[in-house]
């Protein structure tokens, strides 16, 4: 009996070892959903996909993660909502959304922000500018991880051609909801006329509106090279989204964990980026192929359209002060991260 006795004893001692173990092991292991509205084709699409695999790999499966593009879980209102109730854990979506939680991420759909691929790459990734932007939704619980861009804003149209600011007048051009793009078109001389995206196209094609502005390649992908035969290669905002991720989340893993995530993150964010600019670059030669006529701003022009849009800058910077009180020292901090002066160029003083 009492041999019986011990070997219960070595029985049940091992058993809640084993079991504890489980625990242990169960607590060092994550699981992550992430979504995007963008299509898997889409370089956009593809940086979440990426942030698992590279997640995975360097975790040595102690991470592990699903990735939800395509819309498959919604729009990207939709997406928010199941981030903040920890439906998913990161998403990319774009900045003009994140920019409803707080101004300061709206930022990078003022125009003439970010000039070229060089300026993203050499300046502004990295910069305490773009840490502060990728910072500002922590206060609703939500880090940026990095950035994935879409491209460089042209202005697809009808005929006639613009080329100057004279011949932006009255024209009728699709935008977005934002205050910024839309101000930014109006800005320019035209009238802007708020659409949902998805219905462009048929706006277009119907005469509600002569054109939109939008990367090429989001015109190559969205096929509106069949309702438009010109491009200005303005190049007045930059489109870009946002990888997000769960702040309470990341607080809970362990350090060597969380420099997992981050670093994986970073270099998706990277690999997209490099392909996001040849496709952007590559697009505008698609729309030439399909008849599209490209048209370029002669450099002294444009000095004029960065002039007209000062005053959206302007009006930008107040909505951050209403916002947090900091709008003018935030935006000279920005700029002075481009290697530019917001005082001088901006305000003109």
């Amino acid at each position: 009996m009492r041999l019986k006795g011990k070997m219960f004893l070595w029985l049940s001692i091992f058993t809640v070892v084993v079991f504890a173990a489980s625990i242990v092991w169960a607590a060092d292991t994550y699981e992550f959903k992430g979504g995007t509205a963008a299509n898997i084709d889409h370089p956009r699409a593809k940086a979440g996909l990426n942030f698992i695999k590279l997640m995975e790999t360097k975790s040595g499966g102690k991470i592990k993660g699903k990735w939800f593009p395509n819309a498959q879980l919604g729009g990207e209102e939709a997406l928010l909502s199941q981030l903040n109730n920890n439906t998913i854990q990161f998403m990319t979506i774009s900045c003009a959304l994140a920019g409803t939680l707080n101004p300061k991420v709206m930022t990078m759909y003022t125009p003439y922000l970010i000039l070229d691929w060089d300026v993203l790459f050499n300046k502004w990734i990295g910069s305490e500018g773009a840490e502060l932007i990728l910072s500002s939704l922590k206060s609703q619980g939500i880090a940026g991880l990095g950035w994935v861009p879409y491209g460089y804003n042209v202005l697809g149209y009808k005929d006639p051609p613009i080329k100057t600011l004279e011949d932006m007048k009255g024209r009728k051009i699709r935008s977005a909801a934002s205050y910024t793009i839309k101000g930014t078109i109006e800005a320019l001389g035209a009238n802007a006329t708020p659409i949902p995206w998805p219905e462009t196209f048929m706006a277009i094609q119907q005469k509600t509106v002569e054109g939109c502005t939008a990367p090429s390649g989001t015109l190559v992908e969205s096929r509106l090279y069949e309702v438009i035969n010109n491009i200005t290669e303005a190049q007045h905002l930059f489109g870009t989204h946002v990888l997000w991720f769960r702040d309470e989340t990341f607080r809970k893993m362990p350090p060597y964990l969380q420099k997992i995530v981050f670093d994986s993150a970073r270099e998706a964010c990277h690999q997209q980026q490099k392909e996001m600019k040849g496709v952007d670059e590559n697009a505008t030669e698609i729309l030439k192929s399909k008849g599209v006529k490209v048209w370029t701003i002669d450099p002294k022009e444009r000095t004029r359209w960065i002039a007209a849009t000062r005053k959206v800058v302007i009006e930008h910077e107040k909505k951050i002060d209403e916002k947090s009180k900091d709008g003018r020292a935030f935006m000279r901090t920005l700029y002075k991260s481009l290697g530019r002066d917001y005082d001088k160029e901006i305000i003109g003083n």
